[in-house]
């Protein structure tokens, strides 16, 4: 199998009360059919998700992904392949900007904590994932 990572940064377009948790669901079934790991951070504007899998499988899922109305503005940070999977244990993970777990990980790696697109680039995004990983939330 040839793994890969994919980042993305999109723009979220409004959402119904509780639709965050729908989508979640709906990427747990899709990626577990998939075989699929990663997670998807969100705050109230914006979303950055890390997918990771064989190249064939995330390609196809980012093919839907982007296409969905729920985002818009949908940036590609980061491609490349990888040894292993850094969630393989997690589905989809959904990290909240706001709890005080992710949020002390942002300020580490962000200017001023913020995250907004002009913030991230390839290599902050990759630090996001990489301490965020270690954090124990509901995946």
């Amino acid at each position: 199998m040839n793994l890969i990572r994919l980042i993305y940064i999109s723009t979220k377009n409004t959402l119904p009360e509780g639709e965050i948790f729908r989508i979640q669901e709906q990427a747990r079934h899709n990626n577990a059919r998939d075989d699929l790991t990663g997670m998807l951070l969100f705050n109230r504007a914006y979303f950055l998700q890390y997918l990771e899998g064989d190249r064939e499988q995330v390609t196809r899922a980012f093919t839907v992904i982007a296409a969905d109305t729920r985002h818009c503005k949908v940036n590609i940070l980061h491609v490349a392949d990888i040894a292993e999977r850094s969630y393989p244990d997690w589905s989809m993970g959904l990290l909240d900007s706001a709890s005080p777990s992710v949020r002390g990980v942002l300020n580490e790696v962000l200017p001023g904590g913020l995250f907004l697109p002009d913030n991230l680039t390839c290599e902050s995004a990759i630090r996001v994932v990489q301490r965020t990983r270690s954090l124990h939330l509901t995946h």
